[in-house]
């Protein structure tokens, strides 16, 4: 396949890519404090608790997670897209019945799941973690279980304030106040010596103040831009409306879920909760750069959108390959560097956790190619095909299970880590085989092949050097260091290429929109 020029070179596209960029700032800096303090967090539970204890929380926590996500029923995706065409066609008027019937289902749905969880928590938490930490899977469950309908209410809130243009409620609130909130309630915990129920609450008590505030946020922005002029439709109509897209979409969240959380789930039930402390250490570092990834798709999504529905393939396959690109610039020397500095790294956790090492080295290599690939099953969602990437995320998480059950029990963590990449590959590679063929696109340019090798000679080679020679950590900072600066200086120098330049767009003042409906906040 041939690779495509530089979507910066391309004139006719830099509106586009400035107005992605714009879009995606804000995106960004929210992604960067969620990382900082997911690992904080983790570093927290895993220094200041025993590993059978962290396991026993990070599986409970991705169990409450998938959960989360089944109540969702996908309208975070369904407000997301649903809100701007109601504004964008002048239906302001339909705003509040659309976040009424967006919310009810999901209400409902998660109160009935709230109440299984907590009856059967008892019987559950065997399963989940064995016999011995049972007990404490229960404590942590039911506590978790009072928070289930709060924390589906308070990602409903969060996606209608995105649906209405602004991106500031999810930094403050999501990104920073409640991961935030997270890490210091567990400090606080560790700090006066609580125990199981004391954590699974510092955990989960956040959302409550998270939907406090979104909801106060959401108020506000529906009120300025439901105006008072307009007959609303009818609510069977609204629902209709709103159901039909989403309600696709609600098994593909579940999925995703499924694919995201099960692996921890997996080793703490297939292995044990102190496995599960080590796997969820290794694959923090993976995370931040998913975080990064997840921001600009984030950004992507809507852009692309409106693309496809205007006809302009080529401007689409433009911004396409730009946030390819500017995510390999990010995420590249990232997992380089944790997959060549793994045993360090993993220190941040404590004593023992270098032992997961294998974990951070599989997974971070294989973001490497997940990301060359980029947010390709966005664009497949955004023109249209969500069948397809049903069908795509559902086999990864078969190959990420069925694997999963049969090489924990002989390989423990390396065999999780195996499952999961494996799955991680076929959800990038198939989309990225079908996005080809049927919508003509294509990731790869020269800019990110030389980004790539950069990106290799920089930080994969200095960490061969720095594995192989024995240095001691300060050392090896150093080298990595020098390694920032010399990749920096190089992207810098190929600003014009790379399409940086785009990003001056988002330090500018942008003027008040005309439509007051439509505006956007950064």
């Amino acid at each position: 396949m041939t690779s495509v020029s530089p979507p910066a070179t391309e004139p006719d596209h830099r509106g586009n890519l400035e107005k992605f960029a714009r879009r995606g700032t804000a995106s960004v800096v929210g992604a960067g404090f969620s990382a900082v303090f997911g690992v904080v967090l983790v570093a927290i539970v895993t220094n200041g608790f025993s590993p059978a204890l962290a396991g026993t929380l990070f599986a409970a926590t991705s169990t409450f997670l998938i959960l989360e996500a089944v109540a969702l029923l996908g309208t975070d995706t369904g407000l997301v897209r649903c809100v701007p065409t109601l504004l964008a066609s002048g239906r302001a008027a339909d705003l509040r019945r659309t976040l009424v019937v967006a919310a009810i289902p999901v209400l409902g749905l998660s109160l009935g799941l709230a109440a299984c969880l907590y009856a059967g928590a008892s019987s559950l938490a065997p399963y989940l973690v064995g016999a011995d930490a049972a007990p404490t899977m229960s404590v942590m469950l039911r506590a978790l279980a009072l928070v289930l309908p709060v924390a589906t209410l308070h990602d409903v809130v969060l996606a209608g304030t995105r649906g209405t243009g602004s991106m500031r409620p999810t930094v403050v609130v999501e990104n920073i106040g409640r991961f935030g909130l997270q890490a210091a309630a567990v400090l606080a915990v560790h700090l006066a010596g609580g125990g199981a129920l004391a954590l699974a609450l510092a955990w989960s008590l956040p959302y409550l103040v998270g939907l406090t505030l979104g909801g106060s946020w959401l108020h506000v922005l529906v009120a300025r831009r439901a105006t008072a002029s307009g007959t609303p439709t009818a609510w069977a109509t609204v629902a209709r409306e709103f159901w039909a897209y989403t309600a696709p979409r609600a098994i593909a969240r579940i999925i995703q879920a499924g694919l995201k959380r099960s692996d921890i789930v997996l080793v703490a039930a297939l292995a044990s909760p102190a496995d599960a402390a080590l796997y969820t250490a290794a694959t923090r570092f993976v995370v931040l750069g998913q975080l990064f990834i997840q921001s600009v798709q984030q950004a992507l999504s809507p852009h692309v959108s409106s693309l496809f529905a205007r006809g302009e393939r080529s401007a689409a396959n433009s911004v396409f390959q730009a946030a390819t690109l500017w995510s390999m610039i990010a995420a590249w020397p990232l997992y380089l560097a944790t997959a060549g500095f793994a045993p360090t790294l993993l220190g941040v956790f404590g004593d023992g956790y270098a032992a997961a090492s294998d974990v951070v080295v599989i997974l971070s290599l294989t973001m490497l190619l997940a990301t060359a690939c980029g947010p390709v099953d966005a664009v497949l969602l955004m023109a249209g095909r969500s069948w397809l990437s049903l069908r795509n995320n559902a086999v990864a998480l078969a190959l990420n299970v069925g694997l999963s059950v049969a090489l924990i029990p002989g390989a423990g963590l390396r065999g999780a880590a195996i499952a999961h990449s494996v799955a991680i590959v076929v959800r990038n590679l198939l989309p990225l085989v079908q996005v080809r063929r049927q919508l003509g696109m294509w990731p790869v340019t020269r800019a990110t092949v030389r980004v790539g090798l950069a990106s290799s000679v920089c930080f994969g080679g200095v960490a061969i050097v720095a594995v192989a020679a024995g240095f001691p950590v300060a050392v090896d900072v150093a080298l990595l260091g020098a390694s920032l600066l010399v990749y920096v200086y190089g992207v810098w120098s190929w600003r014009a290429p790379l399409g940086l330049g785009a990003f001056r767009s988002a330090l500018r003042r942008r003027p008040a929109p005309q439509t007051p409906g439509l505006a956007v906040e950064g």
